[in-house]
């Protein structure tokens, strides 16, 4: 819900795409192509918003030079645009408040976006879903026959829509009861830190 009301407030969803990518990666130089792989956009839709972005200066362009390694182990060089944010966009403190300190999805969207991947038996958000930055993962999935390609096809897509990678971690149900009896590391830095319970079908509480 949050995030079609951003899309309609900025007029588009790709917009809103590639405008959280570069408010999460501040001093980060893109070209139009990790433009598009990032964000999930299409060339026709990142041209035409990166000329928008360009033209209110919340985006600066710069010239950089890109190496490329051919087949034959020939390096070729080529002069590419590429942009960065603007740290002094008059508005950045209202955008970052707007597209950045809110919750990017909600937990029903994320529970059912997962469901596809697997019988989900627990999910467990932390990090930039909750703005803490001190989390280890920003989200646990623990569940039985996952589709490992599916699941990383899926966080993909999240990422694109929140403008960051996403640290994420998957166990089996069996594997994370005997990591949680034993005091794992990688479960006590989850649980030791703030976070949210999105599904619980094992029973924590």
């Amino acid at each position: 819900m949050a995030y079609n009301i951003l899309e309609k407030i900025f007029g588009s969803a790709s917009r809103v795409k590639i405008m959280k990518l570069f408010l999460f990666n501040e001093a980060t130089l893109f070209d139009k192509e990790a433009i598009i792989d990032r964000s999930k956009v299409s060339a026709t839709e990142a041209v035409k918003e990166l000329k928008i972005l360009q033209d209110i200066k919340l985006l600066k362009k710069r010239t950089v030079t890109k190496k490329t390694e051919t087949k034959t182990g020939k390096v070729s060089k080529k002069r590419i645009d590429s942009y960065i944010l603007n740290p002094n966009f008059p508005l950045m403190k209202h955008l970052k408040n707007l597209l950045i300190n809110n919750e990017p999805l909600q937990h029903a969207d994320i529970q059912k976006r997962l469901n596809k991947v697997g019988k989900i038996k627990l999910i467990i958000i932390s990090g930039v879903f909750i703005q803490c930055e001190d989390s280890r993962v920003d989200i646990l999935i623990v569940g039985d026959q996952i589709k490992e390609k599916s699941l990383k096809n899926i966080i993909k897509i999240m990422e694109s829509e929140i403008g960051k990678e996403l640290r994420f971690s998957f166990l089996e149900t069996e594997d994370f009861k005997y990591r949680n009896s034993v005091c794992d590391r990688l479960l006590r830095d989850i649980f030791d830190y703030q976070h949210e319970i999105v599904v619980d079908k094992i029973g924590l509480n």
